[in-house]
């Protein structure tokens, strides 16, 4: 895609739904990613106008690694798009049939995602092995409750209502954990940080099934170092033994609306469950009493032993879990039907988004 084309698309894109996204924010996701630029479809109503795009389709090159070094090209769909005077006919799947030939000229072999629109991807062929879910630590329910209500302006009465009722049960879950939680303490520092691949390698090593997206240098600084979009990243680190033992990681959004998105936990292989519990409840207690977030937020997936084992962990600590989120979708390229990678042995956290959110 030329410079011309990306401000163009961009364009378009912001034309529909209201100039909320800058040119260097679309060259930042789409032109400038860790394993190069994106592979873009575009859908042109050629009997208008040669640059009259009407629909959108990408996907963003991510590399998976496992326990074993091996690496693998996936990518991950974005940008779906198509203009509202030209739904219906059927350029949702022309797009698709077209970005998986250049997929599989580029080697990728998987291509994945999440969505609300579960039809038209299964319509497609891929699989949703699974959902998210929401995780929930709620602070101060009257703030967070007009939080997570602005999210979706077609909430009923009913939803609203549910809404409301999830915060308070969530701040009295927190309430009582207070009273019965009484875990082991660790130092938690946020001014001395470890290598997240070192943390990452040790639960890989353990468990040389599983997959998740290679954390070089140059993802590490797109995802969150040259990330656009306004986020603030605050990195804890958990100290045990001595301040050059790190046992645990725990990465943190704070949002702008006094939200704090954890983005990523890792822990050591060899820390024990009860450990870890205590770890997360120190690390929460001290961005509570740092940043004072009106609620805390986490994806979930109950996927496997690791990710299973977070909400289980984060649940301990006093979140509030609700079976409302996004499906990931999956589609296999490899022609000869090697399974060369099972979807429930990904390790997901919120950095497989780009953060733009």
């Amino acid at each position: 895609m030329s410079d011309n084309e990306a401000e163009h698309v961009n364009a378009v894109y912001n034309n529909t739904y209201g100039n909320i996204r800058p040119k260097d924010y679309f060259e930042w996701e789409f032109l400038n990613g860790p394993w190069g630029k994106a592979i873009y479809v575009l859908a042109v109503d050629l009997d208008k106008n040669e640059n009259n795009i009407v629909g959108t389709q990408c996907a963003i090159p991510i590399i998976f690694i496992d326990g074993n070094g091996n690496k693998i090209l996936t990518a991950k769909s974005e940008d779906t798009f198509v203009h509202p005077d030209y739904r219906g006919h059927k350029l949702f799947d022309k797009m698709y049939e077209m970005l998986f030939s250049e997929c599989k000229k580029a080697g990728i072999k998987y291509i994945w995602g999440f969505t609300y629109a579960r039809k038209p991807f299964l319509k497609l062929g891929f699989e949703i092995p699974f959902d998210s879910l929401q995780g929930v630590f709620i602070t101060n329910p009257i703030k967070a409750f007009k939080y997570l209500v602005s999210l979706n302006v077609s909430n009923t009465y009913i939803d609203k209502f549910k809404i409301l009722g999830l915060c308070f049960l969530s701040k009295i879950k927190i309430i009582l954990n207070g009273f019965f939680n009484f875990g082991k303490k660790f130092n938690i520092d946020h001014s001395k940080h470890t290598s997240k691949k070192t943390l990452i390698s040790s639960v890989l090593k353990t468990n040389r099934n599983f997959w998740t997206i290679d954390q070089t240098e140059e993802y590490i600084s797109w995802r969150i170092t040259n990330n656009p979009y306004p986020n603030n990243f605050k990195d804890y680190s958990a100290l045990t033994n001595n301040e050059n033992s790190c046992s645990a990681n725990f990465l943190f959004n704070i949002h702008i609306r006094d939200v704090a998105y954890i983005e990523e936990i890792l822990f050591d292989s060899s820390i024990q469950i009860n450990e870890k519990v205590a770890l997360m409840t120190n690390v929460i207690k001290e961005v509570r009493n740092s940043v004072h977030p009106s609620l805390f937020r986490f994806w979930g997936f109950q996927t496997n032993e690791i990710n299973s084992q977070e909400i289980f962990i984060l649940n301990k600590a006093g979140f509030t879990f609700v079976k409302k989120g996004t499906a990931f979708v999956w589609k296999d390229l490899n022609e000869n039907d090697e399974k060369l990678i099972k979807p429930e042995n990904i390790l997901i956290s919120r950095l497989f988004t780009q953060g733009n959110r």
